[in-house]
């Protein structure tokens, strides 16, 4: 496999490609982890490095969106000059719109605070506004000052109507209520001009006891339409982005939850659609597939690129859907200068540190017990843990199980990590799996040795266990131990281990990051152009299959004619029709016949994801790795019936689809 290295000097073109780039999550939320920070950061240094404008696309709605926007541009999170955060309701629906009407039925705030006591306000508003015939209650955001909701009660204290508020006093939702049912039956969306511009409707569900939405009335500029979901929303937005002009457009997803909104849009000629791997994909087996990433596989042959933070996940999705010239090595960074000063702060010989969530994946309960061996041998060994999160009071559990009060401490928030990870003797991982390791990578660059399991993904791209850590076997928690206390002992190994970790953070420095950034990129377009022109050259139409001979032990598939004038590679290849696993892959045979044993299915891909159909193409590949693929048509051939694969105890059945194409229906042997 052939992947781009971070600093290799040499053809790599350091522009990035002048583009509109939108790079697309859900939303934006309060306490946003890895992904988000990933993605702000990216914005950030395409705005810093290359002065390329980027926008985050959020889908969500969200009344607390122009404040956490606000937030991000004050601390310097993003760069207000290049990257603007958009979102589907507040830049699209609602300015897109011809209105329904004028919403005029709130009270005016003001009037409210100014007479009202916060804390007695249902009371107060009840005398204020007795002639009305409905009573109000408010409810604040949690300054106790700025009003969050205003609900109208009938003479039977339910409520009939609530109208939501933005910090800045806007109104931006009402919701109706059915009093027959106390359920809500209708959401009026209200923009910045106090115009309804998209109603969500809802139905009673008796079988459920619940209602449940129906549609959405888009009150758009082409008039009013009717949309059956969110994701035709989303889809709708898309569109009038990618077809606003000519310009190059990338369509970055993050957020795996959107893949399904965002690459079923019909691909403009300008744009390029992409995905970016953030977590572990796969399930119990390096085969299975896990449900979110499905259809990331299933699309991966419309996909122009995805993005690998490292190298074995790259390798990992070629175990499953093969090699693919879209593939593309994009490490994170650190968002920071480096200074080998670090190194000439004084660590702590017996100080370990972790700054992470109190998150389960984290699997901090594993730290608290080998730190339970390590005091055994050191008794004044300590471990310092900085984070919060839904683990902590099973973290502080642990810990008061193994009377580590005096040794282990859960510190809370650190606004400093830096000066953490330098006094610190070394830091610790026991992730159950990770995108990248970030902790990781923080505490290299301030040269803290890492003693971490051995998980997907990360570890050994950060680690190299005897270098600038220990790698340990994942789980082996008397391991871990020994790897703690090997380092805390060996003053010499540990300042070797510290040069060593301050090297290895180099390599993802800024410079990298967009050397890293701009060759994928570039490369990314130059395939789309190599996969165009050689699609020409083999043509589109679906290869018609002639012959296809079939015994227990083999298939032989002949074609009239494969006409490869440029010389390809060709193959034949079966793909999991749902996820695209690549099931089988045989070279031409004699020129034009194809010859499937039962050596040439790979069962454990099949078992793993359940698959039920394959589906065949011809592929033709150039020596730069380029593929092309044309669909394989049996309308020409007989085929059997069923076929018994022995081996495996599958049955397979041969059959001409819809459209005249060749695929295998499977069935398992416990099925029968």
């Amino acid at each position: 496999m052939s992947l781009h290295v971070v600093n290799e000097p040499t053809n790599i073109k350091k522009e990035i490609p002048d583009m509109t780039y939108y790079f697309i999550s859900g939303g934006l939320p309060n306490n946003y982890g890895g992904l988000t920070k990933s993605l702000l950061l990216r914005a950030k240094l395409f705005g810093e490095e290359s002065k390329k404008k980027t926008s985050f696309m959020t889908f969500r709605f969200d009344v607390e969106m122009h404040n956490k926007i606000s937030e991000l541009y004050k601390n310097g999170k993003i760069d207000q000059e290049y990257t603007s955060i958009i979102n589907l309701f507040d830049d699209f629906l609602s300015k897109k719109t011809k209105t329904k009407r004028l919403y005029d039925e709130k009270l005016e705030l003001e009037q409210i605070k100014k007479q009202a006591v916060m804390g007695k306000i249902a009371k107060t508003v009840s005398k204020l506004f007795g002639g009305l015939k409905n009573k109000l209650v408010i409810t604040c955001y949690t300054d106790g000052q700025t009003i969050r909701y205003v609900d109208y009660m009938n003479d039977a204290k339910q409520v009939i109507k609530r109208e939501e508020y933005k910090k800045n006093g806007v109104l931006a939702l009402v919701t109706y209520y059915d009093v027959q049912i106390n359920k809500m039956y209708l959401q009026e969306f209200i923009n910045e001009k106090n115009e309804v511009y998209l109603d969500k409707h809802y139905v009673w569900n008796s079988e459920k006891k619940d209602v449940q939405f129906t549609h959405f009335t888009w009150y758009s500029e082409e008039g009013e339409r009717t949309i059956k979901d969110e994701a035709e929303l989303r889809q709708y937005w898309i569109e009038y982005l990618q077809n606003e002009n000519d310009k190059p457009k990338l369509f970055l997803v993050d957020s795996r939850p959107q893949d399904k909104h965002v690459f079923k849009v019909k691909k403009a000629p300008s744009s390029y659609y992409a995905a970016i791997i953030h977590n572990k994909h796969y399930g119990d087996t390096k085969y299975q597939i896990k449900g979110r990433y499905k259809e990331v596989f299933s699309q991966m042959y419309n996909l122009d690129a995805i993005f690998f933070i490292t190298e074995e996940q790259i390798e990992d999705f070629n175990l499953i859907a093969g090699e693919q010239e879209t593939f593309f090595f994009t490490p994170h960074t650190i968002d920071k200068p480096l200074d080998s000063e670090v190194l000439n702060v004084p660590s702590e010989k017996y100080k370990a540190v972790i700054i992470s969530r109190l998150a389960a994946m984290k699997n901090l309960t594993h730290a608290v017990k080998a730190f339970s061996l390590v005091v055994k041998e050191i008794p004044e060994a300590t471990l310092d843990i900085y984070g919060s999160g839904e683990d902590y009071e099973k973290i502080k559990k642990e810990i008061a199980d193994h009377n580590l009060q005096k040794n282990v401490y859960l510190k809370g928030y650190t606004n400093n990590p830096d000066h953490e990870f330098q006094k610190a003797w070394l830091t610790i991982s026991t992730s159950h799996f990770e995108g990248f390791g970030l902790s990781n990578m923080e505490a290299l660059s301030n040269g803290c040795p890492v003693v971490t399991y051995d998980y997907d993904y990360g570890a050994r791209s950060l680690v190299t266990d005897g270098v600038n850590g220990y790698v340990i076997e994942q789980y082996n928690v008397e391991k871990l131990a020994e790897g703690i206390i090997s380092l805390m002992k060996d003053e010499s190994t540990h300042r070797q281990f510290s040069e060593q970790a301050f090297k290895m953070a180099e390599k993802y420095s800024r410079r990298n990051y967009m050397k890293n950034w701009s060759y994928a990129l570039n490369r990314m377009i130059e395939v789309r152009k190599e996969k165009e022109l050689l699609a020409k050259k083999v043509g589109q139409k679906a290869l018609p299959m002639t012959l296809c001979n079939e015994s227990e032990h083999q298939t032989k598939i002949e074609i009239s004619s494969i006409h490869n004038e440029a010389g390809e590679q060709v193959s034949l290849i079966g793909l999991d029709r749902k996820n695209k696993a690549e099931i089988i892959s045989v070279p031409v045979h004699n020129t034009n016949q194809f010859i499937i044993t039962n050596q040439d299915v790979q069962y454990e891909k099949i078992a793993a994801n359940k698959t039920q159909v394959i589906d065949f193409y011809v592929r033709f590949m150039t020596n730069g790795k380029i593929k092309s693929m044309r669909r394989l048509s049996s309308e020409q051939a007989e085929l059997a019936k069923n076929v018994l694969f022995m081996d495996s105890g599958y049955k397979i059945e041969p059959y001409t689809t819809v459209k005249g194409n060749f695929s295998w229906k499977l069935t398992e042997p416990d099925e029968e």
